[in-house]
């Protein structure tokens, strides 16, 4: 006989279910899924551009940096105390593959906005915009904040 027929048959190995879970996951199952994801979020263009709020002796400034907008594409509102910038890119592209004949159109439409508050009363009628080599600047004269109080009756 062979060595291995002597030997007992061995049962199954108990598993637990914990391992199991905690092997599942340190596969890193979703790995894909989660970095289409992101591929998708980092492509876009706009997402999450820069911006810098500081102040000069007589100002203050916001800048965006947006290389690559077109200045029709940017959007500027003040709201209060804050100045709202928004951007949109419409891209259309259509292509033909010269071998296969096949044709292909894509529209793409990214849009982002960024609100900053700033610490000074916003005077509209003073406040000046600037778009050059790809960097918005918003400001404006540093005027205080006129606070209103409510008297409880």
């Amino acid at each position: 006989m062979d060595s291995k027929d002597s030997q007992e048959p061995q049962l199954p190995k108990r598993r637990n279910l914990m391992n199991d879970i905690d092997a599942f996951f340190q596969g890193n199952p979703f790995g894909d899924v989660l970095k289409s994801i992101d591929d998708f979020f980092s492509s876009h263009s706009f997402a999450g551009f820069p911006v810098r709020l500081y102040e000069t002796k007589d100002e203050w400034v916001v800048e965006a940096e947006l290389p690559g907008a077109d200045r029709n594409n940017i959007h500027i509102e003040l709201l209060g105390d804050k100045v709202k910038i928004s951007v949109e890119n419409d891209v259309e592209m259509e292509s033909q593959h010269q071998e296969t004949g096949m044709y292909q159109h894509e529209h793409r439409f990214d849009h982002a906005e960024r609100i900053v508050t700033v610490p000074y009363a916003i005077d509209r009628a003073h406040t000046q915009a600037s778009y050059v080599n790809g960097i918005l600047k918003v400001h404006g004269p540093k005027k205080p904040k006129i606070g209103h109080r409510l008297s409880i009756g």
